[in-house]
């Protein structure tokens, strides 16, 4: 039966279509112009445009600011609303929700877009201390052991050698002063004092030689790690649970669905750090989203990856991730519940996916993710977050230094009172 009705003979069919970005939208349908601004409806108006073509039906358009929800009487809005009227055969490609399919038939899936959180992998140094990194536990127990090793050697050495002669610039045999060469060895500082014959020599030396080179090779190490992304957040829950702000764009499906999401850890992130309470919401504009630093923002594929095509240098496009949040159907052609021109329409939409046209539509309208080169090198300044292992442990030495300061003061004020006192017992007595 279908087969032989294709020839509508222009019988007037209405597209309601969704415009959410500008009016301009309306003057640049079927060109390639402003491909940013409202990429679903021309997409969705595109492939309905040959299915009304193929079946000899007059189009006429219906514009309107939203796909349709429910308000708070139950009455439904936008393009949902035109179609429960008969104002409307077609709509823009929706998502699916159980009140929608009540109210429409899902017709065909003509295209596909997508929506989800799409973030630079933060650096490295922001989620893990760069500085204990270079090298893995057992070289560093093999350090900690190599190092011991030689101080115990030099405390045996040095006290040879005081009880054979001594020396200003000598090890006197304690273990102050071993202790004291180690640290100059360890951090590359040198001692004055050293041993003076040739066993205690040769330990320092391969002392120092040793620990030169781990020195360059965790100083290489530190560079590379300063400039490396972390890829340690994969899942919902590590993006929760990382420093990474979050954000959305102000659309109002963003705001429909993220309300609607019953996942608990799903419901934390929107109540977290999305819409956290007594706060003004993180909706943003697409632009606003994109530019913004270390920030996961929600926003649909297509006109976000079109502005950081447009905007991102090319060493910004080579870390970016995306995660999916709503966890949705890909997206429907909506139309009118029991339509009599339903199953042309499904045959017309089958054969435009068949015949290649759909997917020559898609590749003309939509943008895959950028693809950095790789070869570009830039200078990147190293910030405080990068040091801040290394400041947070100054700090420590210093308060540390302080702490050893006082006890050395009261030492010595207890030493000079025990010696007053035994000076004043002598005279005593």
């Amino acid at each position: 039966m279908s087969l032989r009705r294709m020839d509508l003979r222009l019988q007037p069919l209405t597209m309601v279509m969704v415009i959410t970005d500008s009016n301009e939208t309306l003057q640049h349908l079927d060109d390639r112009l402003n491909l940013n601004q409202d990429s679903i409806s021309k997409m969705s108006y595109n492939v309905v445009k040959v299915c009304f073509d193929w079946l000899n039906a007059s189009e006429r358009r219906l514009f309107t600011h939203t796909w349709g929800y429910k308000d708070k009487d139950g009455n439904w809005q936008g393009m949902i609303d035109h179609m429960l009227k008969k104002e409307g055969d077609l709509g823009t490609i929706a998502l699916f929700t159980e009140d929608r399919m009540k109210a429409v038939d899902y017709i065909s899936m003509i295209g596909s877009t997508a929506v989800r959180f799409v973030f630079r992998e933060p650096p490295l140094a922001l989620m893990e201390n760069i500085f204990a990194l270079p090298f893995t536990a057992a070289v560093w127990l093999a350090v900690l052991l190599c190092v011991l090793a030689c101080a115990a050697f030099l405390f045996i050495t040095s006290k040879w050698e005081a009880s054979v002669s001594m020396h200003p610039l000598q090890l006197n045999g304690t273990w102050a002063d071993v202790l004291i060469l180690i640290i100059g060895a360890v951090l590359q500082q040198g001692c004055n004092l050293e041993p003076r014959y040739a066993a205690g020599r040769c330990v320092t030396l391969l002392l120092f030689v040793a620990l030169t080179i781990l020195y360059a090779a965790y100083s290489a190490n530190i560079v590379v790690l300063l400039r490396a992304p972390s890829s340690s957040v994969k899942t919902l829950p590590d993006l929760l649970n990382s420093p990474i702000k979050l954000g959305a764009s102000d659309f109002e499906y963003n705001r429909y669905f993220f309300n609607k999401v019953n996942d608990p850890i799903r419901k934390e992130i929107y109540n977290k750090k999305i819409a956290p309470k007594g706060k003004k919401p993180n909706f943003y504009s697409m632009k606003e989203g994109i530019e913004k630093g270390l920030f996961a923002f929600h926003m649909e594929l297509n006109p976000g990856y079109r502005l950081i095509q447009e905007t991102f240098l090319e060493e910004e496009k080579c870390d970016l991730v995306e995660m999916e949040y709503l966890n949705e159907i890909a997206p429907w052609l909506p139309g009118q519940k029991r339509s009599p021109y339903k199953d042309l329409f499904k045959i017309g939409f089958t054969k435009i996916r068949e015949t290649g046209i759909q997917a020559n539509i898609y590749q003309r309208l939509q943008v895959s993710k950028p693809r950095c080169s790789g070869s570009t090198s830039t200078f990147s300044s190293v910030g405080i977050t990068d040091m801040w292992p290394a400041v947070i442990a100054t700090l420590y030495g210093m308060l540390a230094s302080i702490g050893v300061l006082i006890l050395e003061l009261m030492y010595k004020k207890a030493m000079t009172l025990r010696d007053s006192r035994k000076e004043l017992i002598r005279q005593q007595y």
